[in-house]
């Protein structure tokens, strides 16, 4: 049987925008797409584990649409490291590849009306692991660190690319709330 390769994924996830209007639909249709990848490899090469040291992950961007629709990265995080809360204004499906990602997922308890404010909750903590996927939707609000003592490797497919999107990031403890971008290898 030949392997399930990045060209399948991605024409499968087009199948499924296609047919599917809502997030939810979208996120679960993907998500067994998205640890089937994962659990065969074979595309996966050794610098996708390569990490922006100033940021603490790298960022690889496997494949994007002309218009930043459906966007697919493997984030490489580096031991200690993570990214501070933030959403993604767009849906989102992570699949682990190697190592251990800690999420803490939050609510946002104001109602947002006030530029450069927010005031988030925790509300749910889970750590990912290899062969597992997981989804968030487009107003979710999570952070993402490796817990673990090596990097950790994912698979992240999104609606959109995520510097195209207008997501924030969240200063929980300051309840400030800025834009999000991240550097991307191969942009």
């Amino acid at each position: 049987m030949n392997p399930y390769t990045i060209d399948q994924y991605v024409a499968d996830i087009r199948a499924i925008v296609a047919a599917e209007s809502d997030n939810v639909a979208i996120t679960d249709r993907i998500k067994p797409l998205s640890e089937k990848i994962t659990s065969e490899p074979s595309w996966f090469i050794d610098k996708y584990r390569e990490v922006d040291e100033d940021q603490g992950f790298g960022l690889h961007l496997l494949f994007e649409e002309e218009n930043h629709d459906l966007a697919v990265f493997v984030i490489a995080w580096a031991p200690g490291r993570g990214l501070s809360a933030h959403n993604h204004k767009t849906w989102a499906v992570v699949s682990g590849i190697e190592g251990q990602e800690h999420e803490t997922n939050y609510v946002r308890r104001d109602d947002g009306s006030k530029p450069g404010y927010a005031d988030l909750e925790v509300t749910q903590e889970r750590t990912l692991y290899p062969g597992k996927a997981i989804g968030c939707l487009p107003e979710d609000i999570h952070s993402v660190w490796n817990n673990g003592e090596k990097i950790a490797v994912s698979l992240h497919t999104y609606g959109r690319h995520l510097n195209h999107t207008g997501r924030s990031i969240f200063d929980v403890k300051a309840k400030t709330e800025s834009p999000c971008i991240v550097n991307i290898k191969g942009e």
